[in-house]
């Protein structure tokens, strides 16, 4: 065993949600109850992020009578499966210290925590872990992410609490990582930034090494979107001309992939792919010059209902018809049809909720691949 390893047995890791979890607390901060007492003693007031370091001049506070939140009691954490794993989450309300006001408070919509949010810890017992990934901080963060986001899942439902959402390690942004250790100081490890190493020693702590790590890429306040992106923004904007649906489509699968939704995405990517089929047959259609009765007649069955075509319809018949291009017998055809088509229409109609990472990314790339090869032809 590595001798970073040897000895550790424990793993928390702490970050703040960008919004509030409204549950009893499950653990306290030490620096803010330091800034407290001093605060009421009238003493100098130490650092704390998460408390004013002066007082503030009119300084108000609504919800209660003091400028910080301090929990008197705490409950037991959260234990959450995740995998074949459990692991504990507790919560810590915080006050949003960039308010002229304190609102020690929930505001009900309050996505982003301008009033309030919360602190986590998420909790590791490592004799259920193996060992290789005791220092692996993405390995960790992602486990904590899920478990949060599970936890999130049934809280929203339970408080209907519409407003709060899944979160990623790039909304997040700051992780601190804490290894316990047997008879030896913890080691603290922050998932923030590029890859250096500063060593701290305060008055009377141990020595503790903090390791900085990135997992989103990063671009410089002195970039800005490109000359050519600022000319066109600001021609459509001046015009108002709307955006491109199918180009919006194409984000929202990749908002919903980024945040985890895997449900949604499939969703998307199959609504992605039967616009794009909807968009670009009527233009060809049009450049045929077909007028607009006879273009809605192609996508309706030649029934005393005109029963709208199916998207699988559309897809087998309507791109020949239009182009003359035999998108039925293309691989490309067979892997919307398995993966997009199929998986959305088990989820929209209720024969099945959830969907997998995996399910969810190929549904959108069999949509892409299709895109991609109909885009010569249409």
């Amino acid at each position: 065993m590595d001798s970073q390893t040897d000895g550790m047995y424990y793993k928390s890791i702490c970050f703040d949600l960008p919004f509030l979890i409204f549950v009893k607390d499950g653990f306290k901060d030490k620096q803010l109850e330091g800034w407290a007492k001093a605060y009421q003693a009238g003493e100098t007031l130490p650092y704390s992020p998460y408390a004013p370091n002066q007082n503030r001049v009119g300084d108000l506070t609504i919800g209660g009578g003091f400028p910080v939140y301090l929990p008197d009691k705490l409950e037991n954490a959260y234990v959450v499966k995740v995998g074949e794993k459990f692991v504990g989450i507790q919560f810590l309300r915080r006050i949003a210290q960039n308010n002229p006001a304190n609102l020690c408070g929930e505001i009900e919509g309050d996505r982003t925590g301008r009033a309030s949010f919360s602190s986590v810890r998420v909790n590791f017992d490592l004799r259920i872990f193996d060992s290789k990934h005791y220092l692996n901080a993405r390995y960790f963060v992602n486990l904590a992410i899920d478990a949060i986001n599970k936890f999130i899942e049934h809280y929203r439902v339970a408080t209907r609490k519409h407003y709060i959402r899944p979160v990623t390690p790039a909304i997040i942004q700051s992780f601190t990582i804490i290894n316990s250790y047997h008879e030896k100081p913890n080691f603290v490890q922050h998932y923030v930034t590029d890859k250096t190493v500063l060593k701290v020693e305060g008055d009377g702590f141990p020595l503790l090494e903090f390791n900085y790590f990135m997992d989103a890429m990063m671009h410089g306040m002195g970039g800005a979107i490109s000359d050519d992106i600022d000319v066109n923004l600001r021609g459509v904007l001046d015009k108002d001309i709307e955006p491109s649906i199918i180009e919006t489509l194409h984000l929202e699968v990749k908002d919903k992939l980024e945040l985890r939704e895997w449900r949604l995405a499939a969703i998307e990517a199959a609504v992605l792919f039967e616009t794009f089929l909807n968009i670009k047959l009527r233009d060809s259609y049009k450049a045929q010059g077909l007028s607009d009765s006879d273009i809605e007649d192609k996508f309706r069955k030649n029934d005393r209902f005109k029963t709208p075509l199916s998207s699988y319809a559309i897809a087998k018949e309507l791109i020949q018809d239009a182009t003359g291009f035999d998108f039925y017998s293309t691989e490309e055809f067979k892997g919307w049809s398995n993966n997009t088509k199929d998986l959305r229409n088990d989820v929209v109609h209720g024969k099945r909720y959830k969907v997998t990472k995996l399910e969810a990314e190929m549904s959108y790339k069999c949509v892409e691949d299709s895109i991609n090869l109909l885009s010569i032809y249409l």
